[in-house]
């Protein structure tokens, strides 16, 4: 940004509290016309709250200023669109049954007076055009629900842009975690799609926990830790290792766990000839102590996998063994019984429950275990949740907090804290570390290896190659719904997994 050139966004000594707890200090960021800023920082330093301020979800304590395309900005902020400022959440808030034209219009008022009526024809027209201008290949009669992935997150980018179209020709994007639940290649379009906003004059700040995708595409980068901004640089200034100790305070000796050398034990799964939606006959045996991973590209069948062992999806056709006993056709109840735990791949839709708290969603599996007389036995429950919460580094150990308080990261460890707890015998996973920072990442991969060591078989199901093979003992690739390769030992490695997933 030249010296003479205004800030798409500028903050000066933002704070807030929530009663005696300060959660941001004085904080001063600033967007520069046309870049993709990277705001980086564990779960719970501070981001979603700076959101929050600049949206005006929140009002920030009195002292601070914002500036948006060198327009003062009155805090608390009441209408962000109206300064050329709109969030893409991870969610997209979209319709499904709805068109792509009318998930865009329907925001704007189709472009139209109230009591007026709708110029069709012209508004799908300027639909259209926005579409275009974003690069993307998209019919505006396309119902939402038929999209891929990455196409849905640029429907909302341009929902947006035609909403803030009528305030003005320069906007600011705040994308929150548009590619966490993305494979690498649908998450490339919308890095892609980033690049066409820069470019229009656009800005975009990036938040994200993937590494890589930040290195790719910002052109600066700031690092927030404990409600206070810890360093701005150029993102060509910036190394992984330097990022990830800004956000952590220390420096993290080694992005994965250490492997202990186990020798696997008896089969305690068997999967013969299994057939899904897109699975198509996938035969395998998985040994205690094991961890084997599930590879692929988008709708080749490996995300599949774990919810048909889990009984959450039915099999079409196959066999299914746990310890030698067919379990194809038993819900998830028979099967939690049977010792297998499911971890699913949306912790806030399918993994916990929203309103309860920490400790009502650790000990609900196992509910039963506190009741004596008639009477639940609250002192005991919330014992073993504090145990389960500090054994998993759950920030804060308060088992009464609500579970939708707590950062991603510590959701997820909380729902592994929940399956953990039933000391189950062969444990699932879909995309464990999806959404959550390199040192809760660290963690929860040292939960799981720690588990295998201690006999449990663990199967996983991801599409962060580099995570797969640094604490998987086998990985096998999934094309067209059937085992491409079967990798074990020194053929495991993030590009050979890569190679096979993307072959023919």
């Amino acid at each position: 940004m030249s010296p003479d050139e205004a800030p798409a966004l500028e903050l000066r000594n933002i704070s807030k509290s929530f009663g005696p707890a300060r959660v941001l200090h004085h904080v001063d960021f600033a967007v520069a016309p046309g870049e993709v800023h990277g705001l980086l920082g564990e779960n719970g330093c501070g981001k979603s709250t700076l959101v929050k301020i600049i949206t005006g979800v929140h009002a920030p304590d009195p002292g601070g200023t914002m500036r948006a395309w060198d327009n003062d900005v009155s805090l608390p902020v009441t209408d962000p669109h109206q300064h050329g400022v709109a969030v893409i959440h991870q969610d997209l808030g979209l319709a499904n049954d709805m068109t792509v034209a009318d998930n865009i219009g329907v925001a704007s008022g189709y472009g139209t007076g109230l009591l007026s009526p709708i110029r069709r024809r012209a508004e799908l027209r300027r639909c259209q055009e926005v579409i275009d201008e974003l690069g993307l290949e998209l019919s505006v009669d396309t119902v939402v629900s038929e999209l891929k992935p990455a196409e849905r997150a640029g429907v909302a980018i341009a929902r947006a842009r035609r909403l803030l179209a009528e305030r003005g020709s320069r906007h600011l994007f705040i994308l929150d975690e548009p590619t966490a639940y993305l494979s690498a290649v649908e998450a490339q379009r919308v890095i892609d799609l980033m690049r066409s906003v820069a470019r229009l004059g656009s800005s975009v700040v990036f938040i994200s926990h993937r590494l890589p995708e930040v290195f790719e595409v910002t052109d600066r980068v700031t690092v927030m830790r404990d409600g206070r901004i810890v360093t701005t640089s150029t993102t060509a200034d910036a190394t992984p290792e330097t990022l990830i100790t800004a956000m952590l305070g220390r420096r993290l000796e080694s992005f994965f766990p250490d492997k202990p050398e186990v020798e696997p034990g008896e089969v305690v799964l068997d999967v013969r000839d299994l057939h899904g939606e897109r699975l198509q006959g996938v035969s395998l045996q998985a040994r205690a102590g094991e961890v084997i991973g599930f590879a692929g590209l988008t709708g080749m069948g490996h995300e599949e996998l774990p919810y048909l062992i889990g009984g959450v999806v039915d099999a079409r056709a196959g066999s299914i063994e746990v310890d030698g006993e067919q379990t194809r056709g038993l819900g998830p109840r028979e099967l939690i019984a049977r010792g297998v735990a499911l971890v699913p791949g949306n912790r806030q839709r399918d993994g916990g429950w929203l309103l309860g708290t920490a400790q009502e969603n650790i000990t609900l599996p196992l509910l039963g275990r506190y009741y004596r007389g008639g009477r639940l036995r609250l002192g005991a429950e919330r014992r073993e949740s504090v145990t389960l919460m500090e054994r998993l580094d759950v920030r804060p150990p308060v088992p009464e907090r609500s579970f939708a308080s707590f950062s991603g990261g510590n959701q997820q460890k909380i729902v592994l804290a929940k399956w953990l707890s039933t000391e189950p015998r062969i444990l699932l996973l879909d995309e464990p570390t999806q959404g959550v920072d390199a040192g809760a990442k660290h963690d929860i991969l040292e939960l799981v290896v720690q588990a295998a060591a201690k006999g449990m078989t663990v199967l996983m199901a991801s599409g962060d190659y580099e995570q797969l093979a640094n604490v998987c003992d086998r990985v096998l690739v999934l094309r067209d719904g059937r085992v491409a390769a079967s990798l074990t030992g020194e053929d495991i490695s993030e590009e050979r997994i890569a190679a096979h997933a993307q072959a023919g």
